[in-house]
This record gives C-alpha cells, sequence and structure tokens, in this order.
C-alpha cells in the first residue's frame, strides 16, 4: 500500500469528545493516531457531519477538523485552521504558530 499523507501519524489511542455545529453536548471517540496534519478517529457510530470539532482533557485544546475519508466508523481528518476563512493545516500561505509549530507569514502590506 503507498503512503498518502503528508507526515508520518504517532499512534496515541487516547479518548478524546467530538462536538458538532448546532448539536448539545459531546461524542466519545478514540484518537487512534495524530500528526501535525491530521488524525485517525475510530467512533462508535458513523459520522455524517463534513466538519467538527475534537478536544481532549475537557476542551482545554480543540481541533476543527475536515473529514478527508470515512470506512465504517473510522474516519481520516485533516485539522482545518481558523482566521478569517477556512484553511488546511499544512496551508503554509497564512502566518500561524500551531501545535508548537511556527510556520513562515506572508502578510500584506
Amino acid at each position: 500500500m503507498v503512503e498518502r499523507r503528508a507526515m508520518e501519524r504517532i499512534p496515541i489511542n487516547r479518548a478524546a469528545r467530538l462536538s458538532f455545529g448546532g448539536l448539545s453536548g459531546t461524542h466519545p471517540c478514540v484518537v487512534r493516531d495524530i500528526s501535525t496534519l491530521g488524525a485517525c478517529i475510530s467512533t462508535p457510530y458513523y459520522i455524517f457531519a463534513s466538519e467538527f470539532a475534537l478536544s481532549f482533557d475537557e476542551h482545554s485544546e480543540t481541533f476543527t477538523c475536515r473529514v478527508m475519508w470515512r470506512k465504517e466508523t473510522l474516519c481520516g481528518v485533516c485539522f482545518v485552521l481558523r482566521h478569517s476563512s477556512p484553511k488546511l493545516a499544512n496551508d503554509c500561505s497564512n502566518t500561524t504558530t500551531w501545535c508548537g509549530l511556527t510556520t513562515n507569514h506572508v502578510l500584506p502590506l
């Protein structure tokens, strides 16, 4: 099988919570593996939403996720940076410090 991910993912098998815009409450999941650009998430049910928030430790850190693929109760997500418009985490055209990584800034004059 050909690896298509931009970065290697690290297995963590850590419990987390999902929240969906417009729905109250949070829903359980397990983050099976993660990188600075995305993650593989396992849930007890099929995820229909294309974007949702992923949080660890009672919402101390929340990541906006966009589903890239689905297979039964697994889904692969990329992290979305939120500024003035949605951007994928690997889009280097904007300035940001994210997960301890600093990217080059392109600022308008």
